[in-house]
């Protein structure tokens, strides 16, 4: 009788071990749509091979009241996850996740075209439309903070948006409280587009005040900045890679080298220290600089200085 009862707890033992252990092989994403009954979920499982036994999953539904109410949502399932894992989770609606990174000095429409292609993102339709979803309003260049932002699978690319672009409007609002008191720039929307112009011109975060400072003399004077990242904006599809003495004078608004002042937006996304540089520009008396092989500039006071300084980097 004891061998008896021990076959048959040994059996059980090794029959709940079979059910409890999940088929999948790959990592995937399950779907639980909402209003779903338990017996579809449980059934749905094993027709697509995730499970080895709905009945299994029915029984322990009936043991544990916990998971008598499965969340809707989308869920990680991996291989090493046990059925009642992923019950767990299903009842605690532990949800997939997933991290999307903005990166600075890129354009709305890139960021449009990143989140439209991640998988784990439900789409709006058009740029135009997912703006409107998102609540916000044109200009749409420079309202959105690069960062690193935590979706859940199945949200949509305007939640991203808009996210991003209430971080931004938070970050833009604190920076512009603590900038300098002498500062021209009567609206942080003018520190945003010259901090754009900043995050295209250089890489290195130690130049940047100084190139501010470049910026903000010449806008004092009344000269034009003449700043290549506006005019690679202006040219959109059409750039090469590489400006010509054309390209300079390509009609728009974005052309510094024709239009004195700021450009009518910014150029791209910033990051916190070109914004922080364009509220804090460096104090000195230089008006011109030119990019070294490096990527670094060299910094002039007069044009004689910056001529000097083209042929020695530029040749």
């Amino acid at each position: 009788m004891k061998k008896l009862l021990v076959v048959i707890i040994a059996f059980g033992l090794s029959l709940f071990y079979w059910a409890n252990t999940l088929k999948v092989t790959e990592p995937m994403v399950y779907h639980i749509p909402s209003g779903v009954t338990i017996t579809a979920i449980s059934n749905n499982l094993e027709e697509q091979g995730i499970i080895r036994s709905s009945f299994f999953v029915r029984v322990m539904v009936k043991v544990f009241g916990s998971y008598s109410k499965l969340k809707s949502g989308y869920y990680d399932v991996v291989p090493n996850m046990s059925t009642m894992d992923l019950l767990d989770d299903f009842a605690s609606a532990t949800v997939a996740t997933r991290n999307i990174t903005l990166v600075e000095g890129k354009t709305t429409l890139d960021y449009y075209q990143q989140l439209e292609s991640n998988k784990a993102l439900k789409s709006n339709g058009s740029f135009a439309k997912t703006m409107q979803i998102a609540g916000i309003q044109a200009p749409y260049e420079g309202a959105f903070w690069p960062n690193t932002y935590r979706v859940e699978v199945g949200d949509s690319v305007a939640s991203v948006f808009r996210k991003s672009n209430q971080t931004l409007r938070t970050i833009l609002a604190i920076e512009w409280k603590k900038r300098d008191k002498n500062l021209r720039f009567h609206h942080p929307e003018q520190a945003l587009i010259l901090a754009s112009l900043i995050e295209k011109e250089t890489a290195h975060n130690a130049e940047k005040s100084k190139i501010a400072s470049v910026f903000m003399r010449r806008l004092a004077l009344g000269m034009r900045l003449q700043t290549d990242p506006s005019v690679v904006y202006a040219l959109g599809k059409s750039y090469r890679g590489y400006l010509t003495r054309k390209d300079l004078s390509v009609n728009s608004p974005y052309n510094t080298y024709q239009n004195k002042g700021l450009p009518p937006t910014p150029v791209a996304s910033v990051g916190l220290t070109s914004l922080r540089a364009a509220l804090h520009p460096a104090s000195g008396d230089s008006l011109f600089f030119v990019a070294k092989k490096d990527g670094t500039h060299a910094f002039a006071r007069t044009y004689k200085e910056h001529k000097n300084n083209i042929k020695k980097y530029l040749k």
